[in-house]
């Protein structure tokens, strides 16, 4: 194992992300990990904001690794780079790494399906790794179980609003996350942040 992770994929939970469209990968990163990625990013995370949910995306590797060394070197690190593989059955390519920051008393993001913003076809997951302790108290994430094998929904994003589907009716809270944790889930799996 590398000093990333010491994380161990079932098939169970291939199987369940196939099925339901998500499994949790408890201690998915080391805390040395988590620290260093947190490092990295504090001059961000700390900026004042709009007081909101802000992220900042990471989308040149190549480009990127100079500014954030540790970052970028978790996101295509072997090991994890082969978790991802077992995943989708095939090689895998990185489209897009997020640091994503709510702050005290801010608004996360309501229902919607990363495929509705961005349209990916075959194969693919986000994975939603905590940097911080996240209970629904402080930002936790919602999904719906199954929401994705009914493909891309319908946008009912008005404009200046965020509202992109239906809340669904099966929808349930992420157990808390310590930092290093991760759950993964299909780009058409519903899901949203309080």
């Amino acid at each position: 194992m590398s000093n990333v992770t010491n994380f161990t994929l079932t098939e169970e939970m291939v199987e369940q992300f196939y099925r339901e469209g998500y499994f949790y990968a408890p201690g998915f990163i080391t805390q040395e990990t988590v620290d260093a990625i947190n490092a990295e990013n504090a001059e961000f995370a700390n900026a004042k904001g709009d007081g909101q949910w802000k992220s900042k995306g990471i989308t040149n590797i190549a480009k990127e690794q100079g500014e954030y060394p540790r970052t970028t070197e978790f996101l295509t690190e072997p090991d994890i780079v082969r978790i991802f593989e077992r995943i989708v059955g095939d090689q895998v390519r990185l489209w897009m790494g997020m640091y994503a920051v709510v702050a005290p008393h801010g608004s996360g993001l309501e229902w919607h399906q990363d495929n509705q913003y961005t349209h990916i076809l075959g194969h693919m997951f986000n994975g939603f790794i905590a940097l911080d302790s996240i209970t629904q108290e402080n930002a936790g994430l919602w999904l719906a179980p199954g929401s994705h094998l009914k493909g891309r929904q319908p946008n009912l994003n008005a404009e200046g609003a965020h509202r992109r589907a239906a809340d669904p009716e099966n929808g349930m809270p992420c157990k808390p996350m310590l930092p290093g944790d991760a759950v993964f889930f299909h780009r058409e799996t519903l899901h949203h942040s309080k």
